[in-house]
């Protein structure tokens, strides 16, 4: 296979994985708007490591693999931002134009509307007869 077929085959084949796992991005966002991160780290004035967000979610004990996932699936996306510190310190993340949408108290957010395109009753997901 040439060069250029591979590359299109490949491309391909990465648009169909994209399409099959999209529903992952807005499950994620749904668990940062639910756990209320974008608010936790605005309330730190600037970003933060993932222990403060964790120690900022409403739960005896949040599962930090998990979280870290989320963070770094959505990080990657640009919803929130990642410093790595030069010294590998712990990365920390940030808000961005995107996640001040996600703020709850923001008269302008989203939130309200992420958990409601995510809700069973609009994905379809509810069990039939």
């Amino acid at each position: 296979m040439e060069s250029k077929e591979l590359a299109s085959f490949l491309e391909g084949y990465a648009q169909i994985l994209q399409q099959m796992f999209g529903f992952a991005d807005s499950m994620a966002l749904k668990c940062v708007v639910k756990l209320r991160i974008a608010d936790i780290i605005h309330s730190h004035n600037g970003p933060i490591t993932l222990h403060q967000i964790a120690s900022g979610i409403d739960s005896p004990s949040p599962d930090i693999l998990y979280l870290s996932r989320i963070m770094r699936s959505l990080g990657r996306k640009k919803i929130f931002s990642e410093h790595c510190p030069s010294d590998g310190g712990e990365t920390l993340y940030g808000l961005t134009h995107a996640s001040r949408w996600l703020l709850h108290d923001d008269e302008l957010s989203l939130a309200p509307l992420v958990l409601m395109q995510n809700h069973p009753w609009a994905s379809g997901t509810l069990a039939l007869p």
